[in-house]
């Protein structure tokens, strides 16, 4: 009995110890991945490190000096391409090595190929262990990568939010640094002082509040720029003036000399593919493949009115519809959902009289309610997917002027310093809007929640009123009853009540009185415009897709024209209208989604 209990002791212990073995192996393999993974984490949070580290350490020298610390190419960029992380819109310059050596206090991780490639710049490419930036965006990657799970990363975002990487301009104070010039010191408020990089020039900012209509006395330009100074330091809010390098800086004086003003010609790279834009606040905004962002301050922010073009040169103002307003649509095919929650937001700018509705062909010139129904639904789909729309920034206007509705149909554009494209019915102004679709998108006239949804984003925005909104425009608008001055040359009006539409140029400093009646040509004065959206109230009335209660005039035409008084005929109006009605006072704005 003694000897079998023995046995079969022995043999449970044999047992035991081989299960105890094999689980410390699996625990152990277990442990030894754990700590293979945490390496690798490790690294990839090393690597970001240090080009969060380089970033800063970039701005700052570039700033200072008006240059990258970078020199030599480096092109054996596949692996990043292939990767996805590369993108076409930002990263639009050569690829360089940063000199860590010419950065001070720097310590980083990974760069230890660095000494190697300046002592062989030649072979720069055959190196990996190293950080390079593209001089365009400033964007920072890491050649040789960091691999976790089989998934390899360059830089501190994956191809998912590339278009969401913001072109790294350069700014002191939101002042811009003009190219071929470094920052030398100073704030916006006491004078930002800036050299060329050869040395030979110094300027100083010069900051201005209140918007100005002639150049100062003390500055020395060309008659013939006088025009494009004036606007474009009315949009930077300032101008960089040139300085006595020989007087000392405390009692120097600047009276007699040449100034640098900033360009308003500025829009970022094209967008090869749809992308994200974020701006310096950090807001988004969908952006269609083929269009350009302003960078002009004030046209480059979703809270101001982010100005776009597109491939036509036609320019565009993005309606942000947020998605907080969704309380009952959960997908983008509750299109009733949808526009429900849309009146709901906008409900203030609604009227019970007027829907987006089908009512006969000739209304809109929609063959089927079905047909209508269906474009209707691809609006509201794309707003509630994209977080809102595009709006043209202009009135749709014509290159001449037109002079009647037997005018030949001309190519509309929405651009500045056009002819309103009037004299059109309904049906001819849909299918003209049609036409200004461009990159897969759909243009058209707009649907009357699209009309409500900007006065809402303008009220939410542009500093308006309600009252100013829905109840009297002619502080903003183009009205028999409103008063103001411009002094663009380029400008041209016409009294609308003359039978032959007789435009004239204005000179210089034109007074618009109150009683007069004037019809204008596209962003006459800033004075008429709200969110970067030019004359939506006043100027012409415009059609668009809403459909009325009233059956002998189905057509809801919005905004009033400049032969009406903005107190009767405010941004919010409807005019009950028969399509087939073609004037002066009638024209039309495109929406693009």
């Amino acid at each position: 009995m003694t000897s079998n209990k023995i046995k079969s002791d022995r043999g449970i212990s044999l047992i035991s110890l081989v299960i105890t073995i094999m689980v410390m192996m699996i625990l152990a393999n277990i442990i030894i991945y754990n700590v293979k993974d945490d390496l690798k984490l490790g690294n990839l949070t090393k690597m970001q490190n240090d080009i969060d580290i380089l970033r800063e350490k970039v701005s700052t020298y570039y700033t200072q000096n008006g240059k990258i610390p970078a020199t030599i190419n480096y092109t054996n960029i596949e692996p990043m391409k292939k990767a996805g992380v590369i993108s076409e819109v930002v990263d639009t310059g050569d690829f360089l090595v940063i000199d860590l050596s010419a950065i001070e206090n720097l310590t980083l991780n990974n760069g230890k190929d660095f000494e190697k490639v300046k002592a062989d710049p030649e072979n720069a490419d055959s190196y990996t262990d190293l950080y390079i930036i593209n001089e365009t965006s400033h964007n920072v990657f890491y050649v040789a990568g960091i691999t976790v799970n089989g998934d390899t990363f360059y830089t501190d975002y994956t191809s998912e939010n590339i278009d969401t990487v913001p072109v790294n301009l350069r700014y002191v104070e939101g002042v811009k640094i003009p190219d071929g010039f470094y920052y030398v010191r100073g704030t916006k408020e006491e004078g930002i002082r800036i050299k060329s990089n050869d040395d030979t020039q110094e300027y100083e900012w010069v900051q201005q509040e209140e918007k100005i209509s002639e150049v100062p006395n003390d500055v020395e330009i060309d008659a013939s720029e006088e025009e494009e100074f004036i606007t474009s330091a009315n949009a930077y809010q300032g101008y960089y003036k040139s300085i006595n390098n020989s007087q000392e800086y405390a009692t120097r004086s600047i009276s007699n000399h040449k100034v640098i003003y900033l360009t308003l010609e500025n829009w970022s790279p094209v967008y090869d593919k749809e992308g994200i834009y974020k701006d310096k606040n950090g807001d988004t905004a969908y952006i269609p493949q083929g269009f350009s962002v302003s960078e002009i301050p004030g046209e480059d922010t979703i809270n101001q009115g982010l100005v776009v073009k597109d491939s036509n040169q036609n320019e565009w103002v993005w309606i942000e519809v947020p998605k907080s307003i969704y309380t009952t649509a959960e997908t983008s095919e509750d299109y009733e959902k949808i526009e429900k929650d849309m009146q709901g937001y906008a409900s203030n700018y609604r009227d019970s009289n007027c829907t987006d509705t089908w009512h006969a062909k000739e209304q809109h010139g929609f063959e089927s309610s079905n047909e209508y129904n269906n474009w209707k639904k691809n609006m509201l789909k794309s707003v509630y997917e994209k977080g809102g729309f595009y709006i043209g920034r202009y009135e749709v206007g014509t290159a001449t002027a037109r002079t009647s509705s037997s005018a030949e149909k001309a190519t509309p554009i929405i651009q500045s310093d056009a002819y309103p494209y009037n004299y059109i019915t309904c049906e001819e102004a849909q299918t003209l809007a049609k036409s200004l679709a461009t990159e897969g998108r759909t243009s058209s006239l707009m649907f009357g929640i699209q009309w409500d949804l900007a006065l809402k984003d303008i009220e939410t925005k542009a500093n308006k009123t309600q009252s100013e909104l829905k109840a009297n425009s002619t502080i903003w608008g183009n009205y028999l009853n409103s008063a103001f001055d411009i002094s663009r040359k380029k400008v041209q009006y016409a009294t609308s009540s003359s039978t032959t539409m007789n435009w004239t140029t204005i000179d210089r400093n034109y007074s618009k009185v109150a009683s007069s009646d004037v019809l204008l040509t596209t962003g006459a004065t800033n004075r008429n415009s709200a969110l970067n959206i030019y004359d939506l109230a006043g100027n012409v009335w415009e059609w668009t897709l809403e459909g009325t209660n009233d059956t002998s005039k189905p057509c809801a035409v919005r905004s009033g024209s400049s032969h009406d008084n903005g107190n009767t005929y405010p941004a919010s109006q409807r005019f009950n209208d028969v399509s087939s009605d073609a004037n002066y006072s009638l024209g039309f704005r495109c929406v693009l989604y």
